[in-house]
Formats: C-alpha cells, structure tokens, sequence
C-alpha cells in the first residue's frame, strides 16, 4: 500500500484566459508553497496529522488520483508512478502540487473503526 503526499510548489496569480477580467483578486487563500494533503488507502482517507490545508476543489480532484496511485503498478505501460505534478481545476489562478508515492507498511495507518 502506498500513501500520496501533495506538495504544494506553486502558486499562481490569476491570469485570463480569454482576455476579459478574472473573476477573482489574487492568488489563491488556501495554499502556500510547501502546504500538503496526505492521503492513505483505497478509497483515500485524508490523513490530518500530515495535512496542511484542505481546499475541497482541489481534494475533489486529487481524490481520483490519489485512490489510483494507492495501488501497486505491475503493468510495464502502467503510468501512474510516473505523475509528478498535479494542478487543481482552477483555470484563472492554479495551485500546482508535487505528487509522492510513499510505500507504508500493513497497519502503519489504522483505521478508526478496526478492520471493518
């Protein structure tokens, strides 16, 4: 099993895309280089002790990613250890995270509920 750690690296002021005026002022509030979310198991659970801040835009994107990469790769064209960066879906002023694939072993990150 694996643990996924996003790191963020950037933060971007906002940008048009289209030349009208962005809808927002400024960078995004939530992240700061060098804030993270860690997420564990398949479905992934946000694991708090190790997570700076959550934006749930941002985790409703990661969350897809980070169940994938939880699995092991076994297939030669498989590419998922091989993603390195991920942005979140905000199109005028993105938030761009490094993405770790980190091995834990069974049992490092109990469930709340025992084994169920």
């Amino acid at each position: 099993m694996y643990k996924t750690i996003f790191t963020v690296v950037d933060v971007q002021e906002p940008r048009s895309l289209d030349g009208e005026p962005t809808h927002v002022k400024g960078p995004c509030k939530m992240y700061l280089p060098g804030d993270r979310m860690t997420i564990v198991g398949n479905p992934g659970r946000l694991v708090l002790e190790e997570t700076d801040s959550v934006c749930l835009a941002a985790f409703s994107a990661i969350l897809p990613l980070a169940s994938a990469m939880e699995r092991e790769v076994t297939e030669p064209w498989d590419y998922i250890d091989k993603i390195k960066y991920f942005s979140c879906p905000d199109s005028e002023r993105p938030v761009v995270f490094r993405v770790e694939r980190v091995k834990v072993e069974q049992g490092e990150y109990p469930t709340p509920y025992g084994s169920k």
